[in-house]
């Protein structure tokens, strides 16, 4: 039975809060956190990386880490050798306590909403004690139909009693559905059970994804970008000096401004405001020229006066 306590009981309450697991209430104690992102956008690899960050100890691309925590990282996509040689990136270097804190299995076929399975998820938990379980990706979690609140209150019942019995709190990489400004898919009763969120935007060009916060019990932080280290695995906070303007058009070819914004609109990368507010902004800096209605980088000055 739950414990019930007295509006008295409350107001006598002057024990300290939890310190946050991930600092800004990106994730707090006995909570869930939601990573929504479209195919490809590098969620697994933030969810990875706040693993090892999380039994570490230690912050990465701006995120703070004040504790050292012992993980669950349940990953079902991949498969077991592609996922080894992630791991075997990611942690170069790091300490035997560490990897040592970090639990998986080598081959993930759970649904919660299935007796049998959810009783071998708990076992699992009892067995390591994790502070922090990751359930990488939700559909490959359960058997509902996303769409279907009933479904999905059915699942995510399920991960409140593993925080209630336990008092861990649970990390949820989901997909985006197909209209992306909406978030994730499926039912919206999704959207409505998570504490906290980390929307993950595909990079148009490079390597620079944009985040989206939304946060329930505390002050969401503001949209910042951050880029994907592809020789570590890592995220990295955003060096600030890269042009997207410049990133598009290198990548993909000379545009007219007209089309650039359309795109950026149709990825939700920028807004249009935005977006021909950067284009204007990169000309004026003489980082992209206009030239008979089309964007171009212009070529490099290599000096020599005489050609």
């Amino acid at each position: 039975m739950q414990e019930i306590v007295t509006f008295q009981d409350i107001v006598n309450d002057n024990s300290e809060p939890p310190a946050p697991i991930i600092g800004d209430g990106v994730l707090l104690d006995k909570t869930i956190l939601t990573i929504i992102g479209e195919a490809k956008a590098k969620k697994s690899f933030l969810a990875l990386n706040f693993a090892v960050a999380m039994a570490r100890g230690e912050g990465f691309a701006g995120f703070t880490v004040n504790e050292k925590k012992k993980v669950l990282l349940l990953s079902a996509e991949g498969g077991y050798y592609p996922s080894r040689e992630r791991i075997k990136q990611v942690t170069k270097d790091e300490a035997d306590e560490v990897l040592d804190s970090i639990f998986t299995l080598k081959y993930v076929n759970l649904s919660v909403d299935d007796n049998e399975n959810y009783e071998e998820l708990t076992q699992m938990i009892r067995a390591t004690s994790p502070d922090v379980v990751i359930i990488d990706p939700l559909i490959k979690f359960h058997s509902q139909d996303e769409n279907s609140s009933a479904g999905m209150s059915i699942v995510f019942r399920r991960f409140r009693e593993l925080i209630e019995d336990f008092g861990i709190s649970i990390i949820v990489v989901h997909h985006t559905g197909k209209n992306r400004s909406l978030g994730g898919r499926g039912s919206s009763f999704i959207t409505g059970e998570y504490d906290s969120c980390i929307t993950i935007a595909k990079p148009n060009t490079g390597s620079t994804h944009k985040l989206k916060f939304d946060m329930r019990h505390v002050e969401t932080p503001d949209s910042r970008n951050i880029q994907f280290n592809t020789d570590t695995l890592w995220f990295e906070e955003d060096d600030g000096v890269h042009d997207p303007v410049v990133d598009y058009i290198v990548e993909n070819g000379c545009k007219s401004r007209t089309e650039v914004v359309t795109d950026w609109i149709s990825t939700n990368t920028f807004s249009k405001g935005y977006g021909y507010k950067m284009i204007n902004k990169s000309i004026k800096a003489g980082n992209i020229v206009e030239a008979d209605g089309l964007l171009l980088v212009p070529p490099e000055d290599d000096g020599d006066e005489t050609k």
